[in-house]
């Protein structure tokens, strides 16, 4: 699809461009809040995708986003080509692919983490320090409390799930039974 076309080119560019771990941090924190504000103010997408509207309109629009952001010059610049050539829509999908690019040249990984009741900071570091183990990267948690659960964790790293929730286990054992019962 176009979108992740657009979306790897602009990224890895954006990663090239940017040669300090501070810097790379920061960009990626930078297109975060404005993908937050694409996806929280309705109107601006609108706006950047209404062709009456001049491109000196929408990059002063853009600097003004920037400049309560604090954002840096890479991505100032990388907006206003992307406003230029009409793909700022696609901010998402560069935002998306920036961190895909962002861990990789970090060596580091992110685990989606959800329990059934708040991990106290032994229990995250004991996890942070078993994944690093496994994975070999540094590892960054995003830990999230679902009482839907019962009990347990469940560990999301991309596209992998590890599930060990009670609520899992339940519904195992209910397809078991319900098959026997077929027998």
């Amino acid at each position: 699809m176009i979108e992740n076309q657009v979306g790897k080119r602009y990224a890895e560019a954006l990663s090239d461009s940017i040669s300090e771990t501070a810097q790379l941090n920061s960009a990626l924190e930078n297109l975060k809040a404005l993908t937050q504000a694409f996806e929280t103010e309705k109107q601006l997408p609108r706006f950047f995708a209404h062709p009456a509207i001049e491109t000196k309109k929408k990059n002063t629009v853009v600097q003004e986003l920037c400049d309560r952001l604090e954002a840096g010059q890479g991505i100032r610049n990388m907006l206003r080509i992307l406003t230029e050539r009409n793909k700022i829509l696609f901010l998402k999908n560069i935002t998306d692919y920036f961190e895909d690019v962002v861990d990789r040249r970090l060596n580091q990984v992110r685990v989606h983490v959800q329990s059934a009741s708040p991990l106290t900071d032994a229990n995250t570091d004991h996890l942070k320090s078993a994944l690093n183990r496994v994975l070999g990267k540094t590892i960054l948690l995003d830990v999230e409390v679902n009482e839907s659960l019962i009990g347990g964790i469940q560990l999301r790293v991309g596209d992998q799930v590890a599930d060990g929730t009670i609520r899992n286990r339940l519904s195992i054992l209910k397809r078991v039974i319900e098959k026997e019962e077929v027998a």
